[in-house]
Parts: structure tokens; sequence; C-alpha cells
């Protein structure tokens, strides 16, 4: 394979690419996650029935292991098999939180057999790859960092932004934790990104909880309006890599976080902790609003070391990776793995 010239595509397991999807790819700037690999590369994006019989004209294809393109990797598989393309090499990741692979419904088995289809396989943070087959690789997603370091905001808020996660649902911990950071420490607002009201656990009681509801942005607008929040609240309860952090890192925004999610823990080590230790939480709320010097040594840091996300290093991972795979064997080795 030449590494240095490979044509790469992202495979959706749909009749169309869907419009999030493509308002996604023609946002600028770009948000983090999984389909900068496209940018990277330089590649496309294309759905299985726009491509099926022309699979000989990309070096990688890249699949998201989501139980919706599940079977498309099986049919991936079997037309490089039975067509007998050896060019072309199966990139598949995993982009979901471990925690809710039981939601799915899918046989475990079936999992795991989806996940050997791969001639190369790997998931974005370490708890996730523990729990996949042998010899899958930790990459987190790639992010346009020096695009994200030139953005600025003129808002500024005297509030505190909640990042909700649909997948996990919770806010009646969070809520009660910035209500007392609201009292202690005179701040006038909490606001909550990212919130699907039909994904609230307190549905009950969620008219008197936010003082701001915030639904999904467009990211530009919401690259604006989280830059104006005095401090970001995410004590996400499952492992991620955790997009979110790596963003904040290049607009210096202070974020305390859950110590679950890996660019926290790697970015912001003194402003993360247990999501459900509230006094650890307290202490994290205290360098932001208190230590005004050991916070902004945080963020200078935070701001150097998010480099390690950005295309070129993010690129060099996934070649690495590659080339390992090669070396192994490809898809041969990986039907052997259980």
């Amino acid at each position: 394979m030449d590494y240095e010239n490979i044509k790469f595509t992202h495979v959706l397991g749909a009749s169309e690419i869907p419009k999030h999807i493509k308002d996604c790819l023609e946002e600028q700037p770009a948000r983090s996650g999984m389909y900068n690999w496209i940018f990277v590369f330089k590649g496309e994006i294309n759905t299985y029935r726009s491509i099926t019989g022309k699979l000989h004209d990309y070096d990688i294809i890249q699949c998201n292991m989501s139980p919706v393109d599940m079977p498309m990797i099986l049919q991936i598989r079997d037309e490089l098999t039975r067509t007998g393309n050896t060019k072309t090499k199966l990139v598949i990741n995993n982009d979901y939180v471990t925690e809710c692979w039981g939601k799915w419904g899918i046989d475990p088995f079936y999992y795991d057999h989806v996940q050997r289809q791969g001639d190369m396989v790997f998931g974005t943070e370490s708890h996730q790859v523990s729990n996949m087959i042998p010899g899958t690789f930790t990459i987190p997603h790639p992010t346009n960092t020096k695009m994200l370091k030139r953005l600025g905001s003129d808002v500024e808020s005297d509030s505190i932004g909640f990042i909700f996660h649909w997948w996990a649902g919770e806010t009646y911990l969070p809520h009660r934790t910035l209500e007392r950071v609201k009292r202690k420490y005179g701040v006038k607002k909490s606001k909550i990104y990212a919130y699907k009201p039909n994904k609230d656990e307190m549905t009950h009681g969620q008219k008197l909880m936010w003082d701001d509801k915030i639904g999904m942005l467009d990211f530009p607008d919401f690259a604006e309006y989280i830059q104006g929040e005095r401090c970001v609240y995410d004590p996400n309860p499952c492992h991620t890599y955790g997009r979110n952090g790596v963003e904040l890192a290049c607009w210096k925004r202070p974020v305390v976080g859950s110590d679950r999610v890996f660019s926290y823990k790697m970015l912001f080590p003194e402003l993360c902790c247990d999501p459900y230790n509230f006094n650890a939480t307290m202490d994290c709320f205290d360098i932001v609003f208190n230590q005004p010097d050991k916070l902004k040594e945080i963020m200078d840091r935070a701001y150097e070391k998010v480099e390690y996300f950005n295309y070129a290093n993010s690129k060099k991972r996934f070649i690495d990776a590659l080339k390992v795979c090669e070396g192994r064997g490809w898809n041969s080795w990986y039907l052997k793995q259980f």
C-alpha cells in the first residue's frame, strides 16, 4: 500500500447520506469526531449501494460499527472475498460507549463476528478497546486544532454550561451540583447544552431544573456560545475519548469533567474526578473560581497538549496501525481472534 497517497472513503449502510451528516460535513469549522478522518485523508463519504461493485477504487474503506451498519460490514467483506480483492482494506471502528452496547439488543457473538471482518479494527479509548477483540487499536478521532484555535467569541455569560449526553440521560445530580455551585460562587445561571427532553430521565422535574435549555446546535453556533460560559461542567458517567474536551482546550475554556473521559484526564487532570463524588467536584470548581494562577497554568498546558489530537498526529497513529496490520496479515489475522 502507498501510505502517502491513500484513496479513502467512509461508507454508510444507507440508501442515501442523511441530511444531518451532510450538514455536519459542510460545517465550517468542522466539529471534532469520526468524520474528520475524511478530511485527514482528503477522502470521500459514500453509501454502500453507491460503491458496491467498485470497492477496488479505494485503498481504505472505513465503517462505523453502529448497529445499522453491521450488516453492511459483512456485505463488504463478502464482496472483497468473492471478487478476490486484496488491494482494498476494510477498517472498522467502534464509536459507541461500552456502557451502551447492551442497549442495542445485539447478540455479543454477532458483535465479535462483525469485528473479525476488519483488516484493521480500532476504538477511541482504552476501556472500549479492552472489551473488543484482541488486536484492536486505541485511536481517538481527529480534530482540526489549527482551525479551532482561531475561533473567538464576543459572547459573555454569567453562567455554567452543562453538557447533556442523550445516551446517558442524567440530569438529577448535575442539576443539584450546579445549584450548589451557583450559590457558593455567585454564578447567575446554569445552562444545559445538547438537550433532548425526551432523553431526560427527570421528565417530571425538567421544567424547573435549568435556567436555560439549549438543544442541538450547528457547530459554529455551539462554538460561539460555549466559549462565553464562565465554566463548562461535564460529569459524563460513561467512558469515551471526549471530543468536548479537545474543543474546550482549543478555546481555553475551563471544564470540570469526568475522570472517565480520556481527553479530560489527559488535558485537565486537576479539573476532573469521579462524576459521582460531590466533594471532589466542588474542589475542582474551587480551582476554577478561586485559584486563577493555577487555572491559567492548567489551561495553558491543555492548549499545548491538545495537539495530540491534531490531523497530523492522528494520521500518523492511523497509518502506524495499518502498518502493524499489514505485518500481521490483515483480515486473515483478525479471523483467528476470539
